[in-house]
């Protein structure tokens, strides 16, 4: 018997190749179980929450099935977050790469491993604003994330700062004050910083948290960032910051950053007050209370709140007593401003 052009010889006791029997050739690629892409969404001012949140307590981890993305991934992902200017987006994989993919490129989504594939690699998507082109139902049973779910969320990620206002009147209260007795020194979560990491997008992150003005004002650009407490000259913005390892910029909280000539975004701290029409300032996102966490008793900077209650926030996550992963500062009915935990907010749009 002759053998056909470009093709092995098989007798009929030989495998089957056609996925209908016998024995398996060759050891598989493909990943078995269910497939799914994990990402996390950013503007140029640090991370926002997605509409397929992983956990019902953290939702700036997304994921969605590999199946539900159809090419370009890009464009794809920004039309099933609801997110508007897709042809502005920019993909970073992994999270701390320096430069985004080519719009061309494709994404692995099928691959045994790879960028986007687990919870601890997942894609960056950075977009021009978190406004949503439409409201999209949230999903009514979510896991719980373990405060010991990886070191992804633990002490590596920490990055510990102190602000100066352009006044010279020292050090500032930070708004992600952890330590009652060091008011002054605030702390985030590296993850919440936007890719490409450089000194200028940790400087919009923290500008962000801290209610100062940001990118686009006119004298944002006469805030500058110093590596630590000693440092003479200011960093430029186009540094690049690596947050890999145990060791990195700020990571140590006796050897803060600092972030000088801050000036207060006045409008953002003044304090809100909820017209009938709708909420003042920057808390224009609205939510609704689905469980009330009574801490009020124990710190008074939490909120007193009813089930049910329409609050408004401004979306930023902060550094909270109590709670591991954070809180909202939000304004409730009576026109009162407290915190609250994420995982008692139910987002009503508004973005």
């Amino acid at each position: 018997m002759s053998t056909l052009p470009g093709r092995d010889h098989m007798s009929s006791s030989s495998p089957s190749l056609d996925g209908k029997g016998g024995t398996k050739v060759g050891k598989s690629t493909k990943r078995t179980g269910p497939n799914y892409v994990y990402y996390r969404l950013y503007t140029k001012l640090g991370a926002f929450e997605s509409n397929h949140p992983l956990y019902y307590n953290d939702r700036f981890i997304g994921r969605i099935p590999s199946k539900s993305f159809s090419p370009p991934h890009t464009r794809c992902l920004c039309k099933l977050e609801s997110l508007s200017e897709p042809n502005k987006a920019l993909v970073f994989t992994p999270l701390s790469s320096p430069t985004p993919k080519e719009d061309s490129a494709r994404l692995s989504l099928y691959a045994p491993s790879g960028p986007g594939l687990s919870e601890q690699d997942p894609i960056a998507l950075v977009v021009e604003s978190e406004k949503r082109t439409k409201d999209v139902a949230q999903p009514e049973k979510l896991p719980e994330r373990s405060d010991h779910t990886d070191i992804h969320y633990g002490k590596a990620f920490r990055l510990y700062y102190r602000v100066y206002t352009s006044e010279g009147e020292g050090d500032e209260t930070a708004k992600t004050s952890f330590d009652e007795s060091d008011i002054s020194l605030g702390r985030i979560n590296t993850l919440f910083i936007a890719p490409p990491h450089t000194a200028g997008s940790l400087k919009a992150c923290i500008a962000k948290v801290e209610g100062l003005v940001t990118p686009g004002h006119a004298r944002y650009k006469d805030m500058e960032l110093f590596q630590d407490m000693s440092s003479d000259a200011a960093m430029s913005d186009a540094d690049v910051i690596s947050f890999q390892g145990d060791t990195y910029l700020g990571s140590e909280e006796g050897d803060p950053i600092a972030l000088a000539n801050a000036t207060t975004n006045t409008a953002a701290d003044q304090k809100a007050k909820p017209t009938p029409d709708g909420p003042d300032s920057n808390f224009t996102k609205r939510a609704r209370l689905t469980t009330s966490i009574g801490y009020k008793a124990c710190d008074p900077a939490w909120l007193s709140t009813n089930i049910d209650e329409i609050v408004y926030t401004d979306g930023v996550i902060l550094s909270m007593r109590y709670s591991y992963t954070g809180g909202y500062m939000v304004i409730n009915s009576k026109g009162e401003k407290g915190c609250e935990f994420p995982v008692c907010l139910w987002s009503l749009g508004g973005c």
